[in-house]
C-alpha cells in the first residue's frame, strides 16, 4: 500500500538533492537554449511543421540524461538504504512523479526558449499542452525505470540512454504526428483520440513498470 505522505516526502528528497547539485540541471538547461538558437540560425523562416519537429527532437535529446539519472546515479548502499527507507511502490511513485515534473519543467524551457527565437506557430495552445504532458510524462516514465534497470549494471550512463530510445519511439511518433494537428485547425478535431491514446499507453507503461519494479528492488 502506498503511503502518499511518504511518497511526498521522497520526492521533496529528490528535490533538494538536485537543489545542491544543479549541475546536471543547468548543463540540460543550457543545452536546450543553444539547440534552440542554433535552430534558429539555421532555418531563419522557419515553417510550423519545421519547427514542431525541431521542439520534440531537441527536449527529448536535450533530456534524456536528466530524467534517466534519477537511478543510474544510485549506489549500492543507496540502494540498501532504501529498501528500509519504504516500499518499493512508494520509491517508483516518488521516483515517477519527479520525472514528470522535471520533464514537464523542461518542456516549459524548452518552449520559451523555441518561442523566444523563433516564435510559437500552435494554433491550439490547450490542447498542444495537454499533448505535451501526456507525451513526455510517459517518456519520464520509461526514462525512470530504464534507469533503475541500467542502475544494477556496471555502465548505467552508458546503457540507459540505449535502453530508452527504442521504448519511447511509438511515444514520440505518435506526439509528434498528433501536435502537427494542432497546426491546422481543420484537423484538431481528430486530436482527441491521440490524447486518448497517449492516456492508454502512459497508464499501460506506469502498470507495467510498477510490476516489474517488484522483481527489481528485491535483487
Amino acid at each position: 500500500m502506498i503511503r502518499f505522505q511518504k511518497v511526498q516526502r521522497l520526492v521533496q528528497m529528490e528535490i533538494a538533492l538536485d537543489y545542491r547539485k544543479p549541475s546536471i540541471i543547468g548543463s540540460v538547461i543550457l543545452q536546450l537554449g543553444i539547440t534552440a538558437m542554433l535552430s534558429m540560425l539555421s532555418q531563419p523562416k522557419i515553417t510550423g511543421s519545421i519547427w514542431n519537429t525541431l521542439f520534440w527532437i531537441t527536449l527529448i535529446l536535450g533530456t534524456i540524461t536528466a530524467i534517466s539519472r534519477n537511478f543510474t546515479l544510485v549506489s549500492k548502499s543507496r540502494w540498501l538504504y532504501w529498501n528500509q527507507l519504504s516500499s518499493p511502490a512508494e520509491m517508483l511513485a516518488s521516483k515517477m512523479i519527479y520525472g514528470w515534473i522535471s520533464m514537464i519543467v523542461m518542456c516549459i524551457i524548452n518552449l520559451i526558449f523555441f518561442t523566444w527565437f523563433m516564435g510559437i506557430p500552435i494554433i491550439h495552445l490547450g490542447k498542444y499542452y495537454t499533448l505535451l504532458i501526456l507525451t513526455t510524462g510517459g517518456i519520464a516514465t520509461i526514462y525512470t525505470f530504464i534507469g533503475a534497470i541500467a542502475s544494477k549494471t556496471g555502465n548505467s550512463g552508458f546503457l540507459a540512454p540505449v535502453l530508452s530510445l527504442p521504448l519511447i519511439m511509438p511515444l514520440i511518433l505518435i506526439g509528434i504526428k498528433a501536435s502537427q494537428k494542432t497546426l491546422n485547425p481543420v484537423l484538431v478535431s481528430s486530436l482527441n483520440k491521440d490524447l486518448m491514446l497517449l492516456g492508454a499507453l502512459d497508464l499501460m507503461i506506469i502498470i507495467l513498470s510498477s510490476v516489474l519494479f517488484q522483481a527489481l528492488w528485491k535483487d
